[in-house]
């Protein structure tokens, strides 16, 4: 029974193991939907919620305000024909104009409802509603904005570990070759075919190899590092698929007239936008505001129409009068007229630094294209040379090693050749890194990241 209880606790441990050493290998595409997750996109994205809110805001001045108050006091009045309470809104309290041993101090009651309904403002609310519309446009085109930004750079991180991880194959690789020529080496130094010191020397360049590896090593954990910083998920945990580092399936024709839907150039057209809705809205200012007020209230005093006091907290409820108002009201601020012409001129300079902006950005955005589809193409044909370069470098490794074994050369020479190898493998893994780094200028250049999508898929 405890050996079946042992066993079980094992398998129950590996299994435990092996689930948790599983690491979730992501896509270019899950980590760009994991940096939308990013919290300067989400601080975006809650301005965009606010904005919204901001526009029911000027919505709801169509509606009309309606003010209550009420107030129950007791204070002096004796010989006090103008005495009252100093808070806006409220009516006079006039005390008796009675002189005598009457008492000083009495009870006040007064309450009061006021609708006030600007129903005609010459289209201001409209002007004010489309800055509000243009405000939102223009928070949810600079969260697309921040969105491409932390997608470029994932993009970046992710292909800088793809090289990081390249380039750690071929040195394993290169310390595998030589780990191969040193068991060959023993077996032939201890047959007496070879000298020791090929083996000592083979042996110097497989530690050395196997420091680069550690290099590497190191260098690929911290691309995962600023690549797990952007998705929010733990280094340990990310695995990225390295196949797609030697695909190369580009063949999409770009085209100049790809550089309007930029996000960059659609935050400055929202811009743009946002500074003409505001200059219509100030042009608005100027008219006057036509709304109904209607008033009632009740006030109630403990002096009676006699002149008698009733110091009782209740005695105004008892001798009170209501009354009620209602018009149509103008307002319209006269100086205005004169300062909406300044305003107006602010708005029109806030217009023309937008355009100006987008005008500039367009320029720099297209030199940038053009710079980028250059380089691109030319690191293409560098592809190809590198290529052909390390096929041929391989091919002839093969065939000296098999000269060396039979002894037609020496160490040395194979060892340069091991070398020149290398050096023909690392350029041709730059030569992709550079590959794909021109070809993410390009979409960020066009605005356009799917076009990496395209390169890659299988």
């Amino acid at each position: 029974m405890t050996y079946k209880i042992f066993v079980l606790a094992a398998f129950l441990l590996l299994i435990n193991n092996i689930l948790f050493a599983q690491k979730k290998i992501y896509t270019l595409e899950d980590v760009w939907q994991k940096t939308l997750q990013y919290p300067s996109v989400s601080a975006k994205k809650e301005l965009v919620e606010q904005h919204l809110l901001n526009k029911k805001l000027v919505q709801q001045q169509t509606f009309p305000e309606v003010h209550a108050q009420a107030q129950q006091s007791y204070g002096s009045y004796q010989t006090m024909p103008g005495s009252f309470f100093p808070l806006l809104g409220l009516y006079n309290s006039s005390g008796s104009n009675k002189n005598g041993a009457a008492a000083g101090s009495g009870a006040n009651l007064y309450a009061s409802a006021v609708l006030q309904w600007n129903f005609m403002q010459f289209g201001r609310i409209k002007k004010n509603i489309e800055v509000a519309d243009a405000a939102i446009q223009l928070s949810k085109a600079d969260q697309s904005q921040e969105a491409f930004k932390l997608q470029s750079t994932a993009t970046r991180y992710y292909f800088a570990a793809l090289q990081s991880a390249a380039l750690l194959t071929i040195l394993k690789s290169d310390a595998q070759r030589l780990a191969d020529l040193l068991d060959l080496l023993k077996m032939q130094s201890d047959a007496g075919l070879r000298p020791s010191a090929d083996t000592l020397l083979i042996k110097s360049a497989f530690l050395q190899a196997k420091n680069r590896i550690n290099d590497q090593e190191a260098s690929l954990e911290t691309s995962l590092l600023q690549l797990a910083s952007l998705t929010g998920e733990d280094a340990d945990n990310i695995s990225i698929d390295t196949s797609l580092y030697h695909r190369f399936n580009s063949d999409e024709n770009f085209t100049q007239n790809s550089l309007q839907n930029h996000p960059y150039l659609n935050y400055l057209n929202a811009a743009v936008d946002y500074s003409n809705a505001q200059l219509e809205a100030v042009k608005k200012e100027v008219y006057p505001s036509i709304g109904l007020l209607a008033g009632t209230g009740i006030r109630g005093s403990g002096i009676d129409a006699a002149g008698n006091v009733n110091k009782n907290l209740s005695a105004p409820w008892n001798n009170n009068v209501g009354s009620y108002l209602i018009g149509v009201g103008v307002t319209w601020n006269l100086s205005s007229l004169y300062q909406n012409k300044t305003k107006q001129k602010i708005a029109g300079h806030e217009i023309a630094s937008a355009k100006a902006n987008y005008a500039a950005s367009q320029l720099q955005l297209n030199t940038l294209y053009a710079s980028a589809l250059a380089s691109w193409k030319q690191q293409c044909q560098k592809l190809k040379d590198a290529q052909i370069a390390f096929k041929s470098s391989q091919e002839a490794y093969d065939l000296y090693t098999v000269r060396y074994e039979s002894g037609l050369i020496n160490l040395i020479e194979l060892l340069q050749l091991q070398k020149s190898l290398q050096d023909a493998e690392s350029n041709y893994v730059n030569a992709i890194a550079s590959y794909w780094n021109e070809l993410i200028d390009l979409s960020e250049a066009i605005g356009k990241p799917s076009l990496l999508l395209n390169a890659i898929k299988p």
